[in-house]
């Protein structure tokens, strides 16, 4: 039976995921190589993007508020200054999450999934 085709399809091909120094440079905004595309795609276009997209500005306030926390002071205040960091990180994650998605997608060499708006157009 070898070499006839038996009908059944081959198994998805794995993408292969950057090591955690590639990741921590993904995460700060650098471009991956592109052995590393279909990762990429599925991180900005698969289930659960927004909430990657919008944990990015979270994870990069949490040193912040690390430093906030341990400021002398009252413990409302730090408290407060460092729930506002991460509060702030979160919403703002979220409110951005689709143009720096498609930022993210060109950067990479991907059609963005919205097209650009173009203010112009409106006037």
């Amino acid at each position: 039976m070898r070499g006839q085709d038996t009908g059944t399809a081959a198994p998805p091909a794995v993408a292969q995921q950057p090591p955690l120094t590639g990741r921590v440079h993904y995460l700060l905004g650098g471009t991956l190589p592109p052995t590393y595309n279909a990762w990429i795609s599925r991180d900005l276009t698969g289930p659960g993007w927004r909430m990657r997209q919008a944990a990015r500005p979270f994870v990069l306030m949490l040193p912040f508020a690390v430093i906030f926390a341990l400021l002398p002071g009252g413990a409302v205040v730090r408290a407060a200054t460092v729930a506002f960091l991460l509060v702030a990180g979160a919403g703002l994650g979220f409110a951005t999450s689709g143009f720096f998605r498609n930022r993210r997608l060109e950067q990479h060499g991907f059609p963005p999934v919205f097209p650009p708006h173009d203010e112009e157009d409106d006037e």
